[in-house]
């Protein structure tokens, strides 16, 4: 008999970045293994419509924040699944439950611990809570990346059920479909699409694209992706920038003419879990300028150019590199990381899950 969990989704009311992608793929495409779906308070068949989903969104992080309350949330919808695990698709959302040695825990990555100066007070305060529970509770852990395991083991150790990496994949289909023209774009470009965090480095970034001179020899530099905690500062330093254009979202159509027509991807963030963009990046034949160490490194190895994510002149020089890249070396490059995109296929990613899902009740 298959195993059967419940699945914490809370995450998808408050996220659509590629973590929410991810865990969705894992319920829809393994619904042999789960009892049922709870969003937050609810157990649901499928997830709530967009504005009820947003206002359950706002209530959970409201409740998460301000309510000091000993409360714990239902782990079931019923005494018969009282025993049942659950796997929680982010460490946030072990608060306010009973969390077992029998559970799951999906962790991207320890950031708002490791380095709270890139996140806001409440969001460091909470993620603390979260891990003091995992700490205590000693659930099974998953991990996104060899440097997010180890990230959190320095910390907090190794005394777990498990501590199993499942690495994330690359879609096969990325670069199929229509494409449109994003207004006001001046080819050649350099091009990210990342979160307005602080963690992906937007300000060296487009300090760095200042510094290069390559604004001088007709390039300009396009950013593009959803708001987050550095929103206001980020799009206030490129309307001051000559050659940089900032966007907000934008649809699949205008990302895939930006990806074919770049020259090539910058992003050497300052915390990632994974490092999936180089990767997708390569699927459009772009070389991408990533983090020298961590999440990134690990993830393209030597089919990208790696940089001091810390340092303007370094991601300076590293954008003029990849300007200047020669075909044989690009190619090259490419192929690496082609070949690594491949080994990380969604079918072997849900394989990995349904195997541990079946093993580790």
């Amino acid at each position: 008999m298959t195993t059967q969990y419940f699945a914490d989704f809370s995450l998808a009311l408050i996220n659509r970045t590629g973590a929410y992608y991810v865990c969705r793929d894992i319920v829809q495409r393994l619904p042999q293994f789960f009892q049922g779906i709870r969003y937050w308070r609810l157990f649901l068949r499928s997830e709530p419509p967009t504005l009820i989903r947003k206002l359950l969104g706002r209530a959970m992080l409201l409740e998460l924040c301000h309510l000091r309350v000993t409360e714990s949330i239902p782990r079931s919808n019923g005494a018969r699944w009282r025993d049942v695990p659950t796997l929680f698709f982010d460490p946030l959302y072990v608060l306010r439950t009973h969390l077992r040695a029998n559970d799951v825990v999906l962790c991207h990555d320890i950031g708002p611990v490791s380095h709270p100066e890139l996140f806001d007070t409440q969001t460091t305060r909470l993620y603390r809570e979260a891990y003091q529970r995992i700490v205590a509770g000693k659930p099974g852990m998953v991990f996104v990346s060899e440097a997010s395991r180890s990230a959190f083991v320095a910390r907090f150790g190794d005394d777990f059920r498990f501590l199993k990496v499942i690495p994330l994949y690359v879609r096969s289909d990325l670069a199929a479909g229509e494409e449109k023209e994003p207004a006001g774009i001046q080819q050649p470009f350099l091009l990210t699409v990342a979160g307005l965090e602080k963690r992906k480095n937007h300000g060296r970034i487009i300090a760095a694209f200042e510094a290069s001179g390559l604004r001088d020899r007709g390039y300009s530099y396009v950013f593009c992706g959803p708001r987050g905690n550095s929103a206001q500062a980020v799009q206030s330093l490129a309307e001051a920038t000559s050659g940089v254009r900032a966007f907000g979202y934008l649809s699949d159509a205008e990302l895939r003419w930006l990806y074919r027509r770049a020259t090539g991807f910058v992003l050497p963030s300052l915390l990632e879990g994974f490092g999936l963009p180089a990767l997708e990046a390569a699927q459009y034949g772009l070389i991408s300028v990533v983090s020298w160490e961590g999440a990134q490194k690990e993830a393209v190895g030597d089919g990208g150019i790696l940089v001091d994510p810390t340092s303007v002149s370094a991601i300076a020089n590293g954008i003029v590199r990849l300007v200047e890249l020669g075909e044989a070396e690009r190619n090259e490059k490419l192929l690496n990381l082609r070949r690594h995109a491949q080994s990380l296929s969604q079918q072997q990613f849900l394989k990995r899950w349904a195997e541990l899902l079946g093993a580790n009740a």
